[in-house]
């Protein structure tokens, strides 16, 4: 018996149905893809709505979980679970994750704010040259959320923290290499993030991270 077969002999009777349609999309069937769409597009949205409680975000969510149908079709095992079931719990983790990446973004908008309160007075700037800091510090919000997760909690330890190179080796008891390894390519991706969207200002929100 070869792999496909030996694989199919293992689809429950009744999911053979859902089985079959996942394998066409994993072939590229656009067709099936349009009835999977028709099918359990409603349920997708319903159960981001559940967790997000906002139209839009459970709309955005719902997309990118049918772009992943689209992508990887063949990664639903009809062994493990039903197509709702698999659908379902896709649809959710999907939905946690943003509201994750929410709260991430809003403790990061509570910390910038909370360290600007600090800055002398005679050291802020007023008017059009704040306007443009404070969208410069909200580009460099959303793309800190963008790092890894190890890029972003030795960034924000040396932002945020004002932590140099060895406290933060020594907080996370990692090498003093590795630290400063992962704090150079987080400036990296930042800068190549933010290069189309700022010009020196970006230099002076992460100015001191690389040197300390």
């Amino acid at each position: 018996m070869n792999t496909k077969t030996k694989s199919a002999a293992k689809v429950p009777a009744d999911r053979e149905e859902e089985y079959r349609l996942m394998q066409r999309i994993a072939a590229g069937d656009h067709g099936a893809f349009d009835e999977f769409c028709d099918r359990y597009s409603p349920l997708i949205f319903s159960t981001a709505y559940k967790v997000l409680n906002h139209a839009q975000d459970a709309e955005d969510v719902a997309h990118d979980v049918l772009l992943s149908v689209w992508q990887k079709a063949d990664t639903y095992q009809p062994n493990k679970g039903t197509l709702v079931t698999w659908i379902c719990t896709t649809s959710r983790n999907r939905s946690i994750d943003r509201v994750r990446s929410f709260q991430r973004r809003a403790a990061m908008h509570d910390r910038f704010e909370t360290r600007l309160e600090g800055e002398k007075p005679e050291a802020r700037s007023s008017g059009r040259s704040e306007l443009y800091r404070s969208d410069a510090r909200s580009i460099l919000e959303n793309a800190v959320v963008e790092l890894s997760p190890e890029q972003r909690e030795v960034i924000e330890l040396a932002y945020f923290e004002g932590l140099t190179q060895r406290q933060i080796a020594d907080r996370l008891h990692s090498p003093l290499g590795t630290v400063k390894a992962r704090i150079r390519r987080g400036l990296q991706r930042l800068r190549s993030m933010m290069r189309n969207q700022l010009d020196d200002e970006a230099e002076v929100l992460m100015s001191g991270l690389s040197s300390r």
